[in-house]
């Protein structure tokens, strides 16, 4: 057995009588009853996750608003937990969220949509709905005028500038990509915005997703744009700076963590004084679900020991679209010592359907399971029918 409890042996997961827990409860005994593969949500982690979020908000001393990112987990209990909270909204991209945020009690003004290149459709539909929009084209915002009254108050969705997020991979930065306006421009938007009829209300920026900790001067800059921004723009009342913050996802992660995040906000925003608004999605739920998976086939091959599981990158598709590393972890050994080299792929009929190579586990037989961590965030939400291989189930509790 190892010295140390293994780095992912924190918050809501553990170790117990049947092998690895979630929450307290054994993962195995779930998957007994729902069979796999499976996905399983702790919403007591996810509640205490968003409270930690909160306090460091609070300590910024600005008034502040949580919206959180139905696009990380969109399943009924998650969102009925955050609803509980009160205080928590919902930060959607399509009518489709929106209506699922308001079928789980979440009010029109509980609701901020930032969401990019937009069919008459979708406006016609936020229109009816009556929710605020983060819009970053002009071509939106004149097609949004004509939809709404006069006065309707709008957001305006601003480029990063910088291209930072999880392992510098331009998948999952935002700086110069397809979303926002350039900072240079937003002064001139916003009086277009304003001879259109609308009140430009917010500001928004979303600088990347998993940001790691030498990310924070990238962001330090970046905020205080947007403060000047929003100095020379008096209806602004809101800075919306979006998601990204997450936690580890290998041991060797030093991600940006909330005391640094809310020291920048502060010295950012504090002399501006308005309200602060953010999108968490991976940081809410991530660590708070996992997948289980069944290993069907050990098979050698030039060397290599493959393990093949019951599910592919339909049902997660973090390994083979992003290069996102999963932890795998044995379910019921989890603290048995790695002694084996192999790789763990899954059933869909595509090469890249990896989800590692070359890593040490305990040693594994056809039929045990093994548990992917974390799962809670772009798990379930991403998944597709591919291959007609079908969906993970979903439980939580």
């Amino acid at each position: 057995m190892p010295d140390a409890q293994p780095w992912w042996m924190d918050g809501a997961f553990g170790c117990g009588p049947e092998g690895l827990t979630l929450g307290g409860r054994a993962v195995a005994a779930e998957a007994a009853v729902h069979g796999t593969p499976l996905y399983l949500y702790d919403t007591a982690e996810v509640r205490r996750r968003a409270r930690l979020l909160k306090q460091a908000l609070a300590a910024t001393g600005l008034e502040h608003r949580v919206h959180f990112a139905m696009k990380s987990n969109r399943f009924g209990p998650v969102l009925d937990a955050l609803r509980a909270e009160r205080d928590v909204g919902i930060d959607a991209c399509s009518p489709r969220e929106v209506a699922l945020a308001l079928r789980h009690g979440f009010a029109p003004a509980e609701i901020s949509v930032t969401a990019s290149m937009l069919a008459d459709r979708d406006l016609d539909a936020f229109a009816a709905a009556r929710v605020h929009l983060n819009l970053d084209s002009r071509s939106a915002l004149r097609r949004w005028a004509a939809r709404v009254p006069r006065g309707t108050p709008v957001g305006l969705r601003v480029d990063p500038g910088v291209a930072v997020g999880y392992g510098d991979d331009p998948r999952v930065a935002y700086g110069r990509s397809k979303f926002g306006l350039l900072p240079e421009t937003v002064e001139q938007v916003a009086a277009e915005a304003q001879a259109l009829g609308l009140v430009v209300d917010t500001l928004h920026v979303h600088g990347g997703w998993g940001l790691p900790a030498s990310a924070l001067p990238a962001m330090q800059r970046t905020f205080a744009m947007l403060a000047a921004l929003a100095e020379r723009l008096p209806p602004v009342e809101t800075l919306n700076v979006g998601g990204g913050l997450g936690a580890r996802r290998r041991a060797s992660d030093e991600p940006l963590g909330l005391p640094a995040w809310s020291d920048a906000l502060r010295t950012a925003f504090g002399r501006w004084g308005g309200r602060i608004a953010c999108e968490p999605g991976t940081l809410l739920v991530d660590w708070a679900g996992v997948l289980l998976v069944q290993v069907n086939t050990v098979e050698n091959k030039d060397g290599v020991t493959w393990l093949g599981v019951d599910a592919g990158h339909n049902v997660n598709v973090y390994a083979a679209h992003y290069g996102i590393p999963v932890e795998i972890v044995h379910v019921a050994r989890p603290l048995a010592a790695a002694d084996t080299i192999c790789s763990v792929a899954g059933n869909i009929n595509e090469s890249n359907d990896v989800f590692a190579r070359g890593i040490a586990l305990p040693r594994v037989a056809e039929g045990d399971l093994l548990a992917f961590l974390p799962a809670g965030a772009y798990g379930s939400s991403m998944s597709s029918d591919h291959c007609l291989r079908g969906f993970a189930a979903e439980v939580a509790w």
